[in-house]
C-alpha cells in the first residue's frame, strides 16, 4: 500500500479551512483532493507548546545573574518559566531524597548534597526546612533565599535558574477525537481547471468572514479584525493593561 502524501500543508479542523488549502494545492498545478485523517497520522500534524505546569517535568538549563524585578518584567520568558524561576531552585542530592522530596515534599539534608542528582525545590520548602533546623548556617542560608526570592523590592542580584521542560521537543502532537480535514497530493494530472472555478465560487463567501490578529506587547493588546485583502476593511482594538484616570 503506497504511503498517503498529506505535505501539502496541515490537517484542517473545518471544511471551509480545508477547501482553501485545496484550492491553493490545485491552483500551484498538484493533483489533489480533501480526505479524513487522523491528526497523528498526518505528516505535518498540529502541534501544541507544552503548558505543562508539573515542577517534576522540567530541569535545569542554565543559570542566569538577574533580579527578581527584571524576571517579572522579561518579555522573552513565558509565565511557567517565570514561575518556576522566580518559586524553585535547582538542589543536588541523593537520588532517594529527590524520589521522596517528588512524591511527599519533605526534605532532609541529604536534598542539599551539593552533589548528585539535580532537582527541583521549592524555594518555601528550604527557607522553611533550614530556618526549623538547629545549625545557625542554615539559617544563614535562608536569609539569602529570602533576599532573593522573597524581597518586596525585586532587586537583589544573584543567579537564577532557568529551566526547561525534559522532553527533548517543546512541542507535542495535538490530539483529536474525530479525524481531521487534509489535503491529499495525488499522482497523474492535475485537475480541470472546472474544479478551481468550482472551488472558487465556494469559497468566495469567506473573504468576508473576519480574520482575527493579535499582538501582544508590555504595555497594551491589539486586537485586529480584518475583511478580505490588503485593501479590505480593517478595526483595531487596543487594550492596556493598566488602566489609569488621570
Amino acid at each position: 500500500m503506497s504511503k498517503i502524501n498529506t505535505n501539502w500543508s496541515t490537517p484542517k479542523t473545518n471544511i471551509f479551512s480545508a477547501l482553501l488549502s485545496l484550492k491553493a494545492a490545485l491552483t500551484s498545478g498538484y493533483n489533489a483532493r480533501l480526505i479524513k485523517m487522523r491528526n497523528e497520522d498526518c505528516q505535518y500534524p498540529i502541534k501544541n507548546k507544552h503548558a505543562d505546569d508539573d515542577f517534576r517535568n522540567y530541569c535545569f538549563h542554565y543559570g542566569s545573574f538577574n533580579t527578581r524585578k527584571k524576571i517579572i518584567n522579561s518579555t522573552s520568558m513565558s509565565d511557567i518559566e517565570k514561575y518556576l524561576t522566580l518559586n524553585y531552585s535547582t538542589c543536588y542530592g541523593t537520588k532517594e531524597a529527590m524520589e521522596v522530596y517528588y512524591e511527599t515534599r519533605k526534605l532532609t539534608l541529604d536534598n542539599f548534597k551539593g552533589m548528585g542528582c539535580s532537582h527541583l525545590v521549592k524555594v518555601d520548602d528550604i527557607i522553611k526546612f533550614f530556618k526549623t533546623n538547629p545549625d545557625q548556617t542554615l539559617h544563614q542560608r535562608a536569609d539569602i533565599y529570602i533576599k532573593k526570592y522573597i524581597d518586596p523590592e525585586g532587586n537583589y542580584q544573584g543567579f537564577f535558574n532557568i529551566y526547561r521542560h525534559k522532553s527533548d521537543s517543546p512541542w507535542s502532537i495535538k490530539k483529536f477525537k474525530r479525524k481531521l480535514w487534509v489535503v491529499e497530493i495525488l499522482k497523474g494530472k492535475p485537475k480541470t481547471p472546472v474544479m478551481i472555478k468550482i472551488l472558487n465560487a465556494i469559497a468566495y463567501p469567506l473573504k468576508f468572514i473576519p480574520k482575527k490578529d493579535t499582538l501582544k506587547m508590555d504595555s497594551y493588546t491589539t486586537h485586529t479584525f480584518s475583511i478580505g485583502s490588503i485593501n479590505g476593511l480593517k478595526f483595531e482594538i487596543q487594550i492596556p493593561k493598566k488602566f489609569s484616570f488621570k
